[in-house]
């Protein structure tokens, strides 16, 4: 075929793949409403300048696919906020804020049921809003028939949701949650959403609903929840419920599992329950407690399949770090994999009955799959308790425990019936009394006696140390070549001023090279939203020991550092106080680096690329010592 003919045909197929790509996707007449709850006179809510200035307002039109709500950063609006009409596929409808300052506040009553609302509404996008109050729910999102599309929550602050009696667990700060059993959703979205301070039991659901144990056709689909931080919540933290490829990324949860008295339940920090190819990775869960068992960090609930908990950092909780269940079903294919566990079992009673690893069955439930493997524990309960607890009926041949790490004061390293087999585990006892294993109901008191009378911990190693040694347990890695660019840079804070950063000091800092950019609605860009999320978390934790945590972000040249852009995105972060200073991206500087400093400015840990909570929470331990949690700053209403 000769070029040219080749050229006019590819331009024509072209062409025509365009035509139809076109024709496909439905035009939509994309209207944009105003709303600003501190204006004075209301107009016909067409411009900033004539916006409504009431949600009844609001609430009295039914908006369509491709609708834009606008609604004035800086305003407050009294009430509940339940939009009519759905999107579309290619149109949905979203809800934002527009101006600059903080985002808009939308509060809600205590006596009313909720802060913000859609029923049987779907293709709705929310992001960059302020919701408060109500009784039952901050955000409740639900139906009762069908399958609901594309609900995405982005940018929000949800709290203080403090004016009802908890009943049950389906109420509390965010929930997208079925009606009944003959309605799902499918592609969720919950993405930078902090959500704190309830007197019912939810921090975020996806799933729940009281109706029993309806077929996997009716889960929901595609949910996933990330970037997000809970706390100050009854009840559980961060949870998927009845769902089928879930995820639960890059979040935090800590003063989980507040009620006083047991009344709903048992909760834990991150779970997935009733989940089909679900993940929970890269995340934190600390301070979690319970008013009755469980108070833990991590959870592969019973009924789940294809379950996986992955790099997590499980730290300082009343119960277990992470635990797999089964309790009147088959708990299939689950992982527990590089999770870093650090002072669980806080509770002498819980520590007993659960370890750091908790696994169990009940209630006729097994487990069928089951790898624990390339997890780190530092296991130092308030008296003798192993640091892996098993208990749980495990198809033969397919549960192993392999490649842990585990470093315990306590003399008890683990107990286990005979269906968990174990090998290629290090084992490091601080103290002086002699080491224990219990296997099948049989005490070993030595590692050696255990490998050759039961043929388990084959590759295994073991080491006893003094217990004078665990308050250097956390290893130090001082770079050989530390990573000294920050020093030869120049920053600016947002109005082009010179932000110094000197090279000693008389405090403990750490440094963070952010690329950040944004997308086409303002949002900021998930990797660097990520990280803001667990240095946000170290900088409560560690900055009464004298730990200053500096954002150095470097956005795009097409945004400035005074444009309401990027102070509408810090506004946003809530840094609460953290320092941010700007610089020019460059090609040497395109990735994110972070560094910790000694007061003498030495680089003694750096960080190429993400560094993740665990990374950042063990070398904090390793100079600076346990975090400061009554020190921290942040109230359960702040």
């Amino acid at each position: 075929m000769s070029s040219f003919k080749y050229i006019f045909l590819a331009t024509l197929f072209s062409a025509a793949a365009l035509s139809m790509a076109q024709s496909a996707v439905p035009s939509v007449n994309q209207r944009v409403f105003y709303l600003d709850c501190m204006a004075a006179q209301s107009g016909d809510g067409s411009s900033g300048q004539s916006a409504w200035n009431s949600l009844d307002l609001l609430q009295k039109r039914s908006f369509n696919p491709g609708d834009t709500i606008y609604i004035r950063r800086g305003s407050e609006c009294h009430g509940r906020l339940a939009p009519q009409g759905s999107g579309s596929m290619h149109a949905p409808i979203r809800i934002t804020a527009y101006g600059e300052g903080a985002r808009p506040k939308i509060i809600a009553a205590a006596t009313s049921e909720e802060s913000f609302r859609l029923f049987n509404q779907e293709y709705w996008e929310i992001d960059s809003l302020d919701f408060s109050g109500g009784r039952t729910y901050g955000i409740f999102i639900s139906g009762d028939k069908g399958i609901l599309h594309h609900i995405h929550l982005k940018n929000l602050a949800v709290h203080d949701v403090l004016g009802g009696e908890m009943k049950s667990k389906d109420n509390g700060l965010v929930l997208i949650t079925p009606g009944s059993a003959d309605q799902r959703f499918d592609d969720v979205l919950v993405d930078g959403v902090t959500a704190w301070n309830t007197h019912e039991w939810m921090g975020i659901m996806i799933g729940g609903g009281r109706f029993g144990y309806p077929p996997e056709s009716s889960w929901s689909t595609n949910v996933v929840i990330r970037n997000s931080t809970v706390h100050d919540v009854q009840g559980d933290g961060i949870v998927l419920f009845r769902g089928r490829a879930g995820k639960i990324e890059s979040s935090v949860a800590w003063n989980t599992g507040m009620q006083i008295t047991e009344t709903t339940g048992t909760p834990n920090a991150i779970w997935t329950w009733m989940c089909d190819d679900c993940t929970v990775s890269q995340n934190e869960a600390f301070l979690t407690d319970s008013p009755g068992v469980d108070g833990g960090a991590f959870d592969i609930d019973y009924g789940n399949t294809k379950n996986s908990v992955i790099d997590n950092y499980g730290h300082d909780t009343q119960g277990y770090c992470v635990a797999v269940f089964g309790a009147g079903f088959i708990t299939r294919e689950s992982v527990v994999r590089g999770n870093v566990c650090v002072n669980n079992g806080r509770s002498p009673r819980m520590a007993n009955y659960q370890g750091a690893i908790f696994l169990l069955t009940w209630n006729g439930g097994s487990i069928d799959g089951l790898t624990v493997e390339n997890n780190t524990v530092y296991w130092s309960p308030y008296e003798k308790a192993p640091a892996l607890l098993n208990d749980a009926q495990i198809a033969t041949g397919t549960g192993v425990f392999r490649n842990n790490k585990i470093y315990s004061t306590s003399p008890w390293l683990t107990r286990s019936n005979s269906l968990l087999a174990f090998d290629a585990n290090q084992y490091a006892y601080f103290g002086e009394s002699r080491p224990e294993w219990t296997w099948n109901g049989q005490g070993f008191r030595s590692l050696t006696q255990m490998q050759q009378s039961v043929q388990q911990e084959k590759e295994s190693k073991f080491d006893q140390r003094p217990f004078a040694q665990w308050s250097s347990v956390f290893q130090r890695t001082i770079p050989q070549a530390p990573d000294t660019r920050i020093f030869d840079q120049r920053f600016t804070d947002d109005a082009g001023h010179p932000f110094a950063i000197t090279r000693e000091d008389k405090s403990w800092r750490l440094y963070c090279w952010l690329p950040v950019s944004f997308d086409e609605n303002g949002l900021i860009n998930d990797e660097a939203l990520k990280q803001i999320v667990f240095l946000k978390s170290l900088d409560q934790q560690y900055r009464a020991r004298g730990l200053q945590t500096t954002l150095l972000l470097t956005p795009p040249s097409s945004i400035s550092v005074a444009s309401s852009v990027m102070h509408n995105a810090i506004s946003d972060l809530d840094l609460k106080g953290m320092p941010v200073a700007y610089a020019v991206r460059n090609s040497d500087t395109d990735q994110a680096y972070t560094i910790l400093v000694s007061p003498k400015g030495e680089v003694i840990q750096q960080w190429e690329g993400f560094a993740g909570p665990a990374e950042l929470g063990l070398a904090a331990r390793s100079w600076l010592g346990e975090p400061a949690y009554s020190q921290m700053g942040v109230n359960a209403n702040d």
